[in-house]
C-alpha cells in the first residue's frame, strides 16, 4: 500500500465517479457475453486490486522521483513481482531501492513487503469486485540511514474494482498497524487510494487518475496523479505518472515511470 487530508481530497474522485455512474451505459455492459475482467487495467501508483490466477505472472519495474521545494529526493526504482496462488488466492513481493539525503546521501535497499490477497466476489456487468488482503512490511532498509522506516508494518485491506468498456474503477482502503524496531516517528495509519481508467483502444492507452493517501494523527498525506498506459505488446507496457502533493507533508510534485511484462497462461487475456 503507498504511503491526505479530510473527505475533500475524495471530491475529485466522487465528481468523476458520479459522471460515470450516472450514465447507464456504465452500468449496464453493452455486450451481456463480456467478462468485464478482460476491460480492467491496472493503476499505476495504486495497489492492484485483482489477484493474479494460478499460472499467471507480472514483473513490474518502477522508478521514482520527486521534488519538495527546489530539492529533489533521488530517483528511487523498485521491483514488483505479482503471482497467482490458488483459486481466488494471489500473491506479490516488492522490492524497493531507497535513496535518503541526511548531510550524505544514502542509497540502498529499502523496506521489503509481501501481500496475499482473496478475491471475494467476481466483478460482473452490473456489480463491482471485492477483494481482501494484507499487506506486510519489513525493516530490511537500515532506518538510521533513512532507508526504511524502522517498523514491522501490517495492512490488511479491502479492495473494489468495477469495469466496463468506457471505464475502470477501483481502490481500496487499509488501516496500517506499525510495531516500531528503531525509533522512529511511524504511526498507525489509514491508507486509501482511488483510481478511474478511461481506455482509447486505437492507441492502445490508457488515461489513469488517481487519489493515493495517508492519515493519521500527527500528518495527513495525499497526491493526484494524472497518468498515461501504454501497450507495446499484450504482454508489455509502459506508463507515467505525474503526482501533486496536496498536503504541506507531500512532495509538490512527483514523476513515476513503470514498466511492466506479463506472462499468461493459456487462455487468458485482457488488460492488465
Amino acid at each position: 500500500m503507498k504511503r491526505t487530508n479530510k473527505p475533500g481530497h475524495f471530491g475529485v474522485l466522487t465528481v468523476l465517479t458520479a459522471g460515470i455512474l450516472g450514465c447507464p451505459k456504465f452500468v449496464i455492459a453493452q455486450a451481456s457475453g463480456i467478462d468485464p475482467e478482460l476491460h480492467i487495467v491496472e493503476p499505476i501508483i495504486t495497489e492492484e486490486t485483482m489477484p493474479n490466477g494460478p499460472g499467471d505472472w507480472d514483473v513490474r519495474f518502477s522508478g521514482s522521483y520527486s521534488w519538495q521545494g527546489a530539492e529533489g529526493s533521488g530517483f528511487v526504482p523498485r521491483t514488483q513481482l505479482f503471482f497467482g496462488i490458488a483459486n481466488r488466492w494471489g500473491g506479490e513481493i516488492e522490492v524497493p531501492l531507497a535513496f535518503a539525503s541526511q548531510g550524505t546521501n544514502h542509497f540502498g535497499l529499502g523496506d521489503i513487503s509481501a501481500t496475499v490477497k482473496y478475491l471475494v466476489r467476481k466483478p460482473t456487468v452490473r456489480l463491482p469486485g471485492f477483494v481482501l488482503g494484507l499487506e506486510t512490511t519489513f525493516p530490511s532498509g537500515n532506518g538510521s540511514k533513512g532507508l526504511g522506516e524502522g517498523v514491522l508494518e501490517a495492512t490488511p485491506f479491502v479492495a473494489t474494482v468495477y469495469a466496463s468498456r468506457r471505464a475502470v474503477l477501483q481502490g481500496n482502503v487499509g488501516y496500517s498497524i506499525v510495531h516500531r524496531i528503531q525509533e522512529t516517528d511511524a504511526n498507525n495509519q489509514l491508507v486509501y487510494n482511488a483510481a478511474v481508467a478511461f481506455p482509447f483502444e486505437r492507441l492502445k492507452t490508457w488515461a489513469v487518475w488517481e487519489i493515493n493517501g495517508t492519515h493519521d494523527k500527527a500528518r495527513n498525506r495525499a497526491t493526484f496523479s494524472p497518468g498515461l498506459k501504454y501497450n507495446l505488446t499484450p504482454e508489455w507496457f509502459l506508463a507515467i505518472a505525474l503526482p501533486v502533493g496536496l498536503t504541506s507533508r507531500t512532495p509538490r510534485v512527483g514523476i513515476v515511470l513503470q514498466m511492466q511484462i506479463s506472462l499468461r497462461s493459456a487462455g487468458e487475456g485482457g488488460a492488465k
